[in-house]
């Protein structure tokens, strides 16, 4: 059976849908802030992974020591440099690829922006109805690319250099907390077919449900 593309206007005038929230870009912090608190499965997931990327972290850095007579300082500089991409280079890195999963889904008005007050970057496509499929595939994408392109650095890479792609993987994963707390929201509503959408002239993103 072919999957049905609903449209915005599908959705509000539709009396099977109804209003379940809406999330305003000036208030992502706050509405990030209550997800990332709930005791969902994504979240288990998302800080399990970034203590085993900081045990890494460290663990690299004295086995980098004691193993190979590197110096302390010489192995911060390189998580530094790692620090410095995560937060100039990797940031937009990261939109594209949301981006670029949005043109995979059939989005064709994508847009990027950003929340500097609360230091919040996104990428969204005006009005296109997404699922919980999709919306779980844009979320994570980013994570997955990003984080096995810095694992086969810091595998491949050869010398101290290694360490700056061990930096990036824990930084960044830090950086995908916004993402992991959307779908912990979507953990939250397990039982309900979700439907979100962004009308970015009102700068709103609006999530729909199907009532049962």
């Amino acid at each position: 059976m072919a999957l049905m593309r609903y449209s915005p206007t599908d959705i509000k005038s539709n009396p099977e849908f109804e209003l379940l929230d809406v999330l305003h870009y000036d208030g992502v912090l706050n509405f990030a802030r209550k997800y990332i608190r709930k005791n969902t499965r994504s979240m288990i997931f998302f800080y399990i992974f970034l203590i085993c990327t900081l045990v890494l972290l460290v663990g690299a850095m004295i086995y980098g020591m004691v193993n190979h007579n590197r110096a302390f300082l010489g192995i911060l500089k390189q998580y530094f440099y790692g620090l410095l991409i995560s937060f100039s280079i990797i940031i937009p890195v990261h939109e594209i690829v949301h981006g670029m999963v949005y043109v995979l889904l059939g989005a064709k008005k994508i847009l990027f922006g950003a929340e500097i007050k609360q230091f919040a970057f996104y990428a969204v496509a005006d009005e296109f109805v997404t699922g919980r499929a999709g919306f779980y595939m844009l979320a994570i994408s980013p994570f997955i690319v990003i984080s096995l392109l810095n694992l086969a650095g810091f595998i491949f890479v050869r010398g101290v250099a290694s360490y700056t792609y061990l930096s990036m993987l824990f930084f960044h994963t830090t950086m995908c907390i916004g993402d992991f707390a959307l779908m912990s929201y979507y953990d939250i509503n397990k039982e309900k077919e979700i439907y979100t959408f962004d009308d970015v002239k009102s700068r709103i993103s609006y999530f729909y449900c199907r009532k049962k």
